[in-house]
């Protein structure tokens, strides 16, 4: 059947704007850099996949001849971004060409055969519980950055481990989890009974292009539904579903590292301070190591770092701390990253020896744990 639509350009260009981290990779099918467009009674559906992660959009259209398409994702959306058109209206022609005409403009876009293009994949709505996105926002913005990068040799840690926990008193816990093998970042909130129909299998593993996608569709939302299914999470709110391939592997026993981590000597120390000092200290690092070093003294913190080709910063500090005199390193771009999440203006440094991680936590940020390796100087 031929499909004939009319519909709002700043509606498409939304949609079309969002699908294109999800459709931008050049791969070897075709078919995935582009958008599949479909006509269902009084809209159409946009979706875009890479078989990892698959996001569907529902748009309010005039539809004056059923039928579906699938367009260069790319192409669409610069048309469709440098029009003036309030309404964009679209013709399937033969051959699986497209007519486009924005007002005074018209266009000619080659398209494919919908039934070539992938099935999106099927979900369970029963199973779909609705939470704050905040939430989830949060969640995300305290654990993305210590993730490891795409291509990491451990693949396991090129995603964030989620978990449910239900503590003492049946108060439901929702938590994340990261690591790239150098730094481990994990953060949770309890949320009662807004997570007790929430289920999450042992070891659900969400990739990193995954997660940003989820931060992305969490934007500027109250609310949305989620759900995690044996091999994939699944993210709906009232306009599009965010469908996300779950990973396979093992993430490492973080608790343990935890455990040994409880120290009871530590430092205090404004968190704003400690940042601008760090940043100060990054400007004068080695690019690949990052190396700052840290001097701790009794209610003092003297910081240095140096770079054989420009020169050296050093900077002192006060803070409160009453244990032995500790000279050891640390990547500053990891702290920075650490400090740059938080709230609180104190921040608290459990440091036990030059051999074990530092845990970084603060009274003013509940369920959030930091730990970084130090370096060898």
């Amino acid at each position: 059947m031929t499909m004939i639509i009319n519909v709002s350009r700043e509606d498409f260009l939304s949609a079309l704007s969002s699908l294109q981290n999800v459709t931008g990779k050049k791969g070897t099918i075709a078919i995935l850099s582009n958008v599949l467009v479909e006509t269902k009674n009084d809209a159409i559906s946009v979706t875009g996949t890479d078989l990892e992660v698959g996001l569907r959009f529902n748009i309010p259209a005039e539809i004056l001849d059923s039928g579906s398409i699938s367009m260069p994702a790319k192409k669409l959306f610069e048309i469709v971004r440098e029009s003036a058109a309030d309404i964009i209206h679209m013709e399937c022609m033969d051959n699986n060409w497209v007519k486009i005409t924005a007002d005074s403009s018209s266009y000619n876009l080659a398209g494919m055969n919908a039934d070539e293009y992938p099935a999106f994949p099927e979900y369970n709505g029963a199973s779909l519980i609705p939470v704050d996105s905040g939430i989830v926002n949060e969640l995300i913005d305290k654990t993305i950055f210590s993730v490891a990068p795409e291509g990491e040799s451990q693949y396991n840690l090129s995603g964030i481990l989620v978990e449910k926990e239900v503590k003492e008193g049946g108060k439901n816990y929702i938590r994340m989890v990261s690591t790239d093998g150098h730094r481990l970042s994990l953060m949770e909130i309890e949320r009662g009974e807004e997570l007790a129909g929430l289920y999450i299998n042992k070891n659900t593993l969400i990739p990193r292009k995954g997660i940003m996608e989820m931060r992305k569709f969490c934007e500027g939302k109250d609310k949305i539904s989620i759900s995690f299914e044996e091999k994939q999470a699944v993210v709906k709110s009232e306009q599009a579903i965010l469908i996300i391939r779950l990973m396979n592997g093992d993430f490492p026993d973080y608790k343990n590292i935890l455990k040994g981590n409880m120290d009871e000597t530590f430092l205090e120390i404004d968190r704003k301070t400690l940042l601008n000092s760090m940043k100060r200290m990054n400007l004068f690092t080695e690019d690949r190591y990052n190396a700052v070093k840290f001097l701790i003294k009794s209610n003092k913190l003297v910081l240095s770092s140096q770079n054989i080709d420009i020169g050296n910063a050093k900077d002192v500090m006060s803070i409160v701390y009453s244990g032995e005199k500790m000279e050891l390193g640390f990547n500053g771009k990891y702290f920075v990253d650490v400090l740059q999440v938080l709230s609180s203006n104190t921040i608290k440094v459990f440091i036990s020896s030059t051999e074990t991680p530092c845990l970084i936590r603060s009274d003013d940020d509940p369920g959030f744990v930091s730990l970084i390796m130090p370096m060898k100087l």
